[in-house]
C-alpha cells in the first residue's frame, strides 16, 4: 500500500488522539458544568450567618445611648454588631448580650474593630440596668420607637425586627451584610467575624 493510501487513516487516528485530549482536559470542566446546573450539586457557604443580598447602605440616625452619648452616623470605623429587643430585654436577650460580650473579648487583638449595639425598643427595666453593669462597652439605646433604623434591616420572610432573637452585623462602610439565626452557635459566629476581619482591611 502506497505512501498516499496511509494519509488517510494516519490523518483519522491524528483526529482521534485529538479529540480524546480534548475530552480528558475539558472532563474537569463539563463535570463542573453538569453538577452545578444541571444536577444543582451547589456547595454549602462556608459561613454560619446568613449574607444579605444586595448588601444595605445602612443610614444611621441620630442615636442617643443611656450615658448621654450622641452617635451621628454610626459608630465610626468600625464592624456593628446590633441586637434590637422591641419589647425590652428578657432572659434570652441577656444570653445574646452576654454572647456578643464574649465574641468581642475572644477576637483578642481584633476587640476594638468590633462594637456591639443594644436597641431597646421600652426604657430598661432597674433589672436590666444592673446586668449591664458589667457590659462597659456595650453601646446600649433605650426606649427607641422611630422606625427609621429598624426597617432598613428588616429582611423578607423573616419577623418584624426586635421581635425575634436575630443579630445583624454592619460592617464598617455602613454596609448590612450578614445576619445570624434565632439558635445561635457562639463558635461559629465567632469563626465568621474573624474570618471576615482577616480578610477585610476595613475597620
Amino acid at each position: 500500500m502506497s505512501e498516499t493510501q496511509n494519509q488517510p487513516e494516519k490523518l483519522f487516528w491524528y483526529r482521534v488522539k485529538l479529540v480524546t485530549l480534548i475530552v480528558v482536559f475539558a472532563s474537569p470542566f463539563i463535570g463542573g458544568w453538569l453538577a452545578f446546573y444541571v444536577f444543582e450539586l451547589r456547595p454549602e457557604s462556608g459561613n454560619y450567618g446568613q449574607l444579605v443580598q444586595p448588601v444595605r447602605k445602612i443610614e444611621w440616625p441620630l442615636l442617643t445611648d443611656v450615658n448621654g452619648n450622641e452617635h451621628v452616623g454610626g459608630f465610626g470605623r468600625k464592624w456593628t454588631f446590633v441586637l434590637f429587643a422591641q419589647e425590652g430585654c428578657a432572659e434570652r436577650c441577656y444570653e445574646d448580650l452576654y454572647y456578643m460580650r464574649q465574641i468581642r473579648t475572644l477576637l483578642g487583638r481584633d476587640t476594638a474593630r468590633l462594637q456591639n449595639l443594644f436597641v431597646s425598643g421600652r426604657p430598661l427595666s432597674e433589672e436590666t440596668r444592673a446586668f449591664l453593669r458589667e457590659y462597659p462597652n456595650l453601646v446600649v439605646i433605650e426606649d427607641y420607637r422611630d422606625d427609621l433604623l429598624l426597617r432598613q434591616f428588616s429582611l423578607e420572610g423573616e419577623a418584624p425586627v426586635g421581635t425575634s432573637e436575630k443579630l445583624y452585623l454592619v460592617d464598617p462602610d455602613r454596609n448590612f451584610m450578614m445576619h445570624y439565626p434565632a439558635v445561635k452557635d457562639q463558635d461559629r459566629v465567632l469563626e465568621d467575624i474573624r474570618k471576615l476581619l482577616k480578610l477585610s482591611r476595613i475597620g
